[in-house]
């Protein structure tokens, strides 16, 4: 939904203000996950709650390959798509719970770069993988071989060791899953209520890290007469392994400053990306070095947010708590990817509307959160932002 999707759309003749609402409406179940996100924390252990959704997200993608001419029934291929997202959406709060559990407070920069590295990285080569499949053989084919992939990977799970703080209380266990979920909602009302929690989760709120045209370049490539390869190459292989390698500056840098400053030197990076993108020829050639910055920006980014997240997490309702900041985050995405694609309407002014909507957006992102860094500075008692690595 982020890459192959809006390409194949794209050339479809569906505009880029439908892609953009279509992309929106797809990655919508990331900001609400937090809703469902507590079951998680009750009951099961997290790693079969991972094993199972991702199963079930494999056999929703398979679904949406299988829809013939989706630009003839873009309502339809909305819900899907926003289906396969829930159950995706789902699966990573899982995953996000056992990483917050078994991550020493040290290794939380280094761990949210793994993290992202898998996020950015693992989206562009795989997406460069699903081009590839269907230029030689179909959609459904490439759908097909990334369903199989996705319940594939479910397996990884079984090898991790997820220590349970509170083993016992099978029997009864509705009661004792009622007692777990007053616990989880106090917990995470306490963090929501602290200075840090609500000053982290306005700052999750706005987009300083929402990266939305990672969504969206793979539909404006035709703009720059982008060629098929071309796209894979760029948005696809080389965007995926360029954005993991941003990750992984991203987590050296949160590790080694204020993370929410950290986060807003990253924004500015993903801005400038855009501006100077803005500024090129619309050649297939701006479009290269144009998205492979812009990725190595968002890796950046997103590895700046997940270390900052985890700084205010902590370790109780640990993927209740960690999905509720990544959510807000989320927002921000689905709701920046929607303007932007609607700015191309903007008299006509097309990809560049989108690009020029997506800088100015992220710039009052970033002063939103220094606003927010002055005042917990200036409010908080002497000492309280002396460590370069806390939030």
């Amino acid at each position: 939904m982020s890459i192959a999707a809006p390409y194949w759309l794209s050339t479809r003749g569906v505009s880029l203000a439908d892609i953009g609402s279509i992309s929106g409406i797809a990655l919508a179940p990331h900001a609400f996950k937090f809703l469902w996100a507590p079951l998680i924390d009750v009951g099961a252990r997290r790693r079969a709650w991972y094993v199972v959704t991702t199963l079930l997200a494999a056999a929703s993608v398979a679904g949406l390959a299988l829809l013939r001419a989706p630009e003839e029934h873009l309502v339809l291929f909305s819900a899907l798509a926003f289906l396969a997202n829930a159950l995706a959406t789902t699966s990573c709060a899982a995953a996000d719970g056992l990483m917050a559990i078994t991550t020493a407070p040290d290794h939380r920069g280094r761990a949210a770069a793994w993290r992202m590295a898998g996020n950015v990285g693992g989206t562009g080569v795989l997406a460069w993988g699903v081009m590839k499949v269907a230029s030689a053989w179909s959609v459904p084919a490439a759908g097909g071989a990334l369903a199989a992939l996705m319940a594939a990977s479910a397996g990884a799970a079984l090898w991790i060791h997820e220590p349970r703080a509170e083993p016992g209380a099978r029997a009864g266990a509705w009661r004792e899953g009622l007692r777990q979920l007053g616990v989880i909602v106090r917990d995470v009302w306490q963090t929501a209520r602290s200075r840090e929690g609500w000053t982290g989760l306005i700052i999750c709120a706005v987009p300083v890290g929402a990266c939305a045209l990672t969504n969206l370049f793979s539909a404006i490539g035709p703009f720059y007469n982008a060629s098929a390869d071309r796209v894979a190459f760029v948005s696809g292989l080389w965007g995926g392994v360029i954005g993991a390698a941003g990750s992984f500056v991203g987590g050296w840098i949160a590790d080694r400053m204020n993370r929410r400053l950290a986060y807003a030197l990253s924004g500015g990076l993903v801005a400038a990306c855009a501006l100077a993108m803005l500024a090129g020829p619309m050649t297939e050639a701006t479009y290269t070095w144009g998205t492979l910055a812009y990725n190595f920006a968002t890796g950046v980014s997103f590895a700046a947010l997940a270390a900052l997240v985890l700084d205010m997490v902590g370790h109780g309702a640990a993927a209740t708590k960690y999905t509720l900041f990544i959510s807000v985050a989320n927002l921000a995405g689905s709701y920046v990817t929607a303007l932007d694609g609607w700015a191309s309407e903007v008299r006509g002014v097309g990809a560049r509307g989108t690009i020029a909507a997506d800088a100015v957006l992220t710039i009052a992102g970033i002063g939103v959160l220094l606003a927010m860094v002055w005042w917990t500075r200036r409010a908080a008692p002497r000492g309280y932002c002396a460590s370069t690595s806390g939030a």
